[in-house]
């Protein structure tokens, strides 16, 4: 089976490192169990420009035609795998290609985008978090060393990840906290064309997690001594619209090892992780920044917890992360339960058995 109808070699590093992990993989074209999976994935890559997508969905539907009795049959099911991470544009082009074949026979889709979940579709939507399992958890909650009030670990500028950077040293919060900063793909000058007094690039940041973040991507390691001696853990996860619910290694880093968080992503995030059994920190901050509001009001209300955590005598705030220790633990212990499990081999199993 190929991965990709223009190349043989498409599974590469990256596809391998969010989908196919744990796979094993079947090459031959002899048919001996009753059905088969049949993975398509497009690189994210190649759905940036609109010509190579039109060609590379042309490719699969012609294949998909081609190919019809193994489909019909169910000798294989074709399941395509989230090529952006939440892309909600790629269901609209799936519904498509479900036209193109007629609706001859099912066409699953699995993402890690749950707002999907709320709609309709021409095929089978699974959702999967994949990204919870990137991140091992600890035994038990790290220990906490009164120091700094937070920490922000950033990689990609993102809108969002620069209206908290310049909000963070307007309100001189800058020193207050433990911030990293890295320009990958040029959103801090889209930011500074939009914002003309932005002083983000101006700044001196701390290295925590790599020497060098805009060439590598820490994604599964945490700087752990930083945590240990920080009050509460500001995760920017990669998107921040309603469009989709995406959640990625960000938002578990924290509780992976057992810490308070403030997690700023897509509008209802923290009720997504609370409908997964996780516990959030209504008790002691104000969660509001998880409301549908404009991204500027949610980042005002980050900026305001920051600064009541500020507000706190070192005591209080020793008396207060005591006072966390039960959710902290809560949530280590659901996340190593959901952790364990093979979520994605669980659910292609289940839609190779046709109980999905």
């Amino acid at each position: 089976m190929n991965w990709n109808l223009e190349k043989d070699n498409t599974l590469t590093d990256v596809s391998n490192f969010h989908y196919f992990k744990f796979l094993e993989i079947d090459y031959t074209d002899t048919f001996e169990q009753p059905s088969y999976i049949f993975p398509i994935y497009i690189e994210a890559q190649d759905l940036l420009h609109w010509d190579k997508e039109q060609k590379l969905i042309n490719q699969v539907i012609a294949y998909l035609i081609e190919n019809e009795s193994l489909f019909v049959s169910k000798k294989l099911i074709p399941v395509f795998l989230d090529p952006l991470e939440g892309n909600h544009d790629f269901a609209r082009t799936l519904n498509y290609i479900v036209d193109r074949i007629q609706n001859k026979y099912t066409i699953y889709f699995i993402s890690g985008d749950f707002n999907l979940t709320k709609q309709t579709h021409k095929f089978k939507f699974v959702y999967n978090d994949q990204w919870i399992h990137h991140v091992r958890p600890r035994k038990k909650p790290i220990p906490y060393y009164e120091h700094k009030a937070y920490i922000n670990l950033n990689r990609v500028a993102r809108y969002h990840r620069c209206e908290l950077m310049q909000k963070i040293i307007n309100n001189n919060l800058l020193t207050k906290g433990f911030n990293t900063w890295a320009d990958c793909y040029g959103a801090l000058l889209e930011y500074e064309h939009k914002k003309p007094g932005a002083t983000i690039r101006n700044q001196t940041y701390d290295t925590l997690d790599v020497p060098n973040i805009i060439e590598a991507n820490p994604t599964n390691q945490i700087p752990i001594k930083y945590c240990e001696s920080s009050f509460i853990y500001i995760n920017t996860e990669t998107h921040y619209d309603n469009e989709v619910l995406f959640i990625s290694e960000k938002t578990y880093k924290p509780i992976s090892i057992g810490m308070p968080f403030i997690t700023l992503g897509n509008p209802g995030t923290l009720e997504f992780l609370r409908h997964r059994g996780f516990v959030t920190f209504s008790d002691w901050i104000d969660e509001s920044y998880d409301l549908d509001m404009h991204i500027d009001q949610r980042v005002d209300v980050v900026i305001k917890n920051i600064k009541s955590i500020l507000k706190l005598t070192t005591n209080q705030r020793v008396q207060m992360r005591q006072e966390m220790q039960e959710v902290c633990t809560h949530n280590l212990t659901v996340y190593k339960n959901l952790w364990k499990k093979n979520s994605l081999i669980e659910k292609l199993k289940l839609i190779e058995k046709g109980a999905l």
